[in-house]
């Protein structure tokens, strides 16, 4: 039968079922060590990565249009494409079957510039994914930093709340925003997303903004039985834009979102509104001449030694206190530091070399930690007994209390120094340490060593049988044998299992030997493969800990920021 050149081959066909699936994403599909781009979107992909624009047959008379990136360089391209406005579905290959050689693809997750989690972040800027509802007369906003596991919602009530709505968003800054209908409709021809200052907003299923089905997604996301539980309770506004948030990032990320756990409501009652040109006129995060971090307030403020620490201020500067306690409560902590030299270099020094691991939790929960990462962690985790020594001796309340919520690492501590290589940065070396698995050292002495193991096993073979011209060989047919020549045949051990005969030879082979010949080709294979398996272990065991350090990061990111007051404070003699 004639094949039409009109029909699309199978992985053409399927590529076109992906892209009708997300026809709204660039479509990163899996080929080998490549992902590629077909039709129009390596079109606009091309032009956007500057990348050569080639053909592919797919079929039909005319070639597709293709360009592609290697698979390992891929973060750097989406980033762009995210940069551009672009979502990125990544099309992944699976090998599936008996035979292991069949191939299937599917999208395992989708990029937008609300949902990077890779690297080319700012680590002193979160970066938060905003949701927004508009009813009548009544708006809610909910924001969140899946890096970080961060989740707030307010909602506004009174006359001006669209302005109050836009006020809180420039002070957030989201780098996407999701809305229903009504909040599109209201916000799609604003001057800010005119201008650039706010992303567009993405309408998002209305259905999703469902009160009922919201406090589902969010009963399911926060693992509670009622929302009562929750000060959102009796605030639906907020329900629905918090529940419609947490469906998009399920449906875009395709998995648990395990650090986002908790969500914080936020009052206005506990901090002082401040308007867009109220921001910019007193230079809070940029300077009014040409936008620059240089010569802002922040910049000034700005002394601390993490990334946490660097978000936490700039998100009190936007949002100061106006209650009176708790603004004596930080000024407390910030006496404490400024009235003890030793303590406060002390704790400066400790956190000098703090990684973020805030932003480390947020890694683990969206399953793309690498060992670089547990080693940062463990080397953060291991100086955390000497902060907490230091904070002992304060008596200030906010002290106490951040003292409080840093938790006792020790444990995970041994398992990550135990375990993870500090020579290997990535999943392609030999990442879990040597002296970890005694399975694992085993094949990696026989990846590495196998011709040793035969040359053993030969001595041994010959010393049990008494002839000493006993050869063990291999070829790519038969693989490992033992040989014997005729001449000796009568002293062939019991227990040989005759693999082929010669003209002036026999050759055979042992259990041991034919269970040493399956180590040895395929040690690499199983090594990688059991390498692999217990750095999932590793890996679920750390999901265990994202609460814990969640809150530890928090209380790290606090006590940096008192720090740096305190310190500036010293600095300028007040």
């Amino acid at each position: 039968m004639k094949k039409d050149k009109n029909e699309l081959s199978p992985m053409m066909k399927h590529y076109k079922q992906v892209k009708a699936q997300f026809n709204d994403c660039i479509i990163f599909y899996r080929l080998g060590d490549f992902y590629e781009m077909f039709f129009e979107d390596a079109v606009k992909a091309s032009q956007m990565l500057d990348l050569t624009l080639t053909g592919r047959d797919c079929g039909m008379e005319q070639r597709a249009p293709m360009c592609g990136v290697p698979y390992h360089a891929a973060d750097s391209y989406i980033a762009k494409l995210v940069g551009f406005g672009e979502k990125v579905a990544i099309c992944e290959q699976f090998i599936s079957g008996t035979d292991k050689k069949t191939v299937n693809r599917d999208v395992i997750k989708v990029i937008t510039a609300g949902t990077v989690t890779d690297e080319f972040l700012d680590d002193k800027t979160n970066n938060f994914i905003a949701s927004v509802y508009c009813g009548k007369n009544v708006a809610a906003l909910s924001w969140a930093d899946i890096t970080t596991g961060e989740f707030y919602a307010q909602s506004f009530e009174s006359t001006g709340y669209l302005s109050e709505l836009t006020d809180v968003l420039i002070k957030i800054l989201p780098k996407e925003i999701i809305c229903n209908k009504s909040a599109f409709d209201i916000f799609s021809a604003s001057p800010l997303v005119v201008q650039g200052i706010l992303p567009k907003f993405s309408q998002f299923t209305d259905s999703e903004f469902d009160l009922e089905l919201a406090g589902k997604s969010l009963k399911n996301q926060l693992k509670i039985l009622s929302l009562s539980l929750l000060k959102i309770s009796d605030d639906s506004d907020c329900i629905r834009s918090a529940g419609a948030l947490i469906s998009y990032l399920k449906q875009t990320q395709m998995h648990a979102l395990i650090n986002i756990n908790g969500i914080n409501i936020v009052n206005d009652s506990e901090s002082m509104m401040l308007d867009v040109n109220t921001i910019r006129n007193l230079e809070l995060i940029k300077t009014l001449r040409d936008g620059k971090r240089y010569g802002s307030l922040l910049w000034l403020l700005d002394k601390t030694k993490t990334s946490m620490g660097a978000r936490k201020l700039q998100n009190w500067l936007v949002s100061p206190l106006n209650n009176k306690d708790k603004i004596e409560y930080r000024l407390k902590g910030v006496e404490s530091f400024f009235n003890d030299n030793l303590s406060r270099q002390t704790l400066i020094d400790t956190l000098s070399g703090f990684r973020d691991i805030g932003r480390i939790s947020g890694k683990i929960s969206n399953n793309n930690l690498l060992p670089a990462d547990c080693v940062n962690l463990c080397s953060s985790l291991s100086v955390l007994p000497t902060v907490k020594f230091h904070l002992s001796g304060i008596n200030a309340k906010i002290i106490q209390d951040i003292n409080e919520k840093i938790s006792d690492f020790s444990d995970l501590c041994a398992l990550l120094d135990r375990a993870i290589s500090k020579k290997e940065t990535d999943l392609d070396g030999e990442y879990i340490k040597a002296g970890y698995s005694k399975e694992l050292d085993e094949l990696r002495e026989l990846s590495t060593n196998g011709k040793n193991c035969i040359t053993d096993l030969q001595t041994k073979e010959r010393e049990k049988s008494g002839i000493k011209n006993l050869k063990i060989k291999y070829n790519r047919v038969f693989g490992y044998f033992i040989e014997i020549t005729n001449s000796f045949k009568d002293k062939v051990p019991y227990g040989y299992i005759r693999k082929q005969t010669l003209a002036n030879s026999e050759r055979y082979v042992t259990d041991e030997l034919k269970e040493l010949e399956v180590k040895i080709l395929s040690s690499e294979e199983q090594a990688a493969q059991l390498e692999l398996k217990l750095y999932n272990e590793i890996k679920s065991i750390l999901c265990g800990y994202i609460s814990k350090l969640k809150d530890t990061s928090e209380a790290i990111a606090e006590l940096d920021v008192l720090l740096s007051f305190s310190f500036v404070a010293k600095q300028n003699g007040y």
